[in-house]
């Protein structure tokens, strides 16, 4: 019986994965085991023993160790052990990803695989955000901004603030397709393959948050800038690339607030409710200080910052404003301490570390650039394989540059939010992003 082919192995391995990070979000407990089961497999029998072990890898090991740590100092350590299973989750998918999806159509059939479930929860939520502002006009209520805490329900135990940041994470591996066909050269299956991250984003203007909207913005943007400054596309095509996704949404949030009048100021303008929002966050984060004072190093522990907050309120203070602290930069320092706070900084540094290095020395996904001098093929078919070869390397790269733009912008949210430690999928596609930014290794272990 014949052997299955490698490409063959990859594509379904990669679709398996991806599924597997996807049913994360039923929050079940079984959903994580089969998880992590999955990843080690992959990483035992697909990953190539010669694979390097690199900087950002360690980094990641003594952050999953710290975390293991932590429950051992931690004054309430049964409070931290869902959110230390899910960095230690993370960093087994993350290796999991980095080691064994090294092609362009395993990057593609995964990242698009979450994007379409990504997409698939917008249209949900979209269609929930009609029907409750369709009840709320019959109510007479036209204020959207004061309700907007009910108008999309996820399923427990999501919130609404934390299934955004879900739905950013989601925007980058949506774009993947879109991008990986248009530096390919198929324009219209492009367009066609932008309505997933259109769905997304239609929903993320209708969020009625600043953050939300602003760190959607942030994407495109981003995007467009890292594919021109890496030179994956010229910068005239850049600026058509920032100007026709900028438009679409633009387009987007004209059509919606057509329909649901004073969208548009929601987000320009500065209401009360927004005016408390900032005057709360400010509290917190004074408040935190003095955690970080009283535990310096290792922090009070993980998931222990709503106790230690909620322990320090005022009468004053409503038990939403207490509960969380409202900045992810916050709650690392406050609950993992200055060690963690380095830490995680020496991650982003060198996956910036990582992502300069795809850009510049990426080796090529399916084949090699140039044709080895002792080829005896026709120079025509030479040249051709060549240039096939060349755009499937820099349509990889624009999917790097969509990558390296979603964790920018799902950071701009997270600084006035800390919502991404808060569940395991979260973690997890932040781990599989950073882990697709690392430039891929070489057949013969060269990197």
């Amino acid at each position: 019986m014949k052997a299955a082919s490698p490409n063959v192995t990859g594509l379904v391995w990669a679709i398996l994965l991806a599924a597997s990070c996807a049913a994360l979000y039923t929050f079940s407990t079984n959903a994580e085991l089969a998880c992590i089961v999955v990843s080690l497999l992959g990483v035992a029998f697909l990953s190539s023993r010669k694979m390097p072990v690199r900087a950002i890898d360690w980094n990641l090991l003594v952050i999953a160790g710290l975390g293991v740590l932590s429950l051992v100092v931690s004054p309430y350590p049964a409070n931290g052990i869902a959110s230390t299973r899910a960095v230690v989750l993370s960093f087994v998918v993350f290796l999991a990803v980095r080691l064994t999806i090294r092609g362009t159509l395993p990057i593609v059939c995964s990242a698009s695989l979450l994007g379409i479930v990504a997409a698939a929860l917008a249209l949900k939520g979209l269609g929930q955000f009609v029907a409750e502002a369709g009840r709320l006009s019959e109510a007479g209520l036209s204020n959207l901004l004061a309700f907007r805490s009910r108008l999309i329900a996820p399923p427990t135990p999501w919130i609404p603030g934390e299934w955004f940041t879900l739905l950013l994470l989601g925007l980058p591996f949506a774009c993947a397709l879109p991008a990986y066909l248009w530096r390919k050269g198929r324009t219209w299956l492009a367009v066609a393959a932008l309505l997933p991250p259109l769905t997304i984003a239609a929903v993320a203007t209708l969020s009625l948050s600043r953050a939300v909207f602003w760190s959607t913005v942030l994407f495109f943007f981003a995007n467009a800038v890292l594919m021109v400054a890496s030179k994956v596309v010229s910068p005239g095509k850049g600026v058509a690339l920032l100007a026709g996704t900028l438009g679409g949404l633009a387009l987007v949030l004209a059509c919606e607030s057509v329909i649901y009048p004073g969208l548009l100021k929601t987000y320009a303008g500065k209401h009360a409710s927004q005016t408390r929002s900032t005057q709360g966050r400010v509290g917190i984060w004074n408040r935190s200080v003095e955690l970080v004072r009283a535990h310096p190093l290792t922090g009070v522990g993980a998931s222990n910052a709503a106790l230690m907050l909620l322990s320090s309120a005022d009468d004053e203070e409503t038990t939403g404003f207490a509960s969380r602290t409202f900045s992810l930069p916050v709650q690392i320092v406050v609950e993992k301490g200055i060690i963690g706070l380095l830490l995680y900084g020496a991650f982003l540094v060198l996956l910036a570390r990582e992502f300069l290095k795809t850009m510049r020395y990426s080796p090529p996904i399916t084949g090699n650039f140039r044709a080895p001098a002792s080829d005896k093929r026709s120079l025509g078919d030479t040249k051709d394989t060549t240039r096939a070869n060349a755009d499937d390397a820099a349509a990889y790269k624009g999917m790097v540059c969509c990558f390296a733009a979603g964790i920018i912008a799902v950071l701009f949210r997270e600084l006035t939010y800390s919502s991404l430690m808060e569940h395991s999928l979260t973690l997890v596609l932040v781990a599989a992003l950073a882990a697709l930014i690392c430039r891929p290794e070489l057949a013969e272990g060269r990197a």
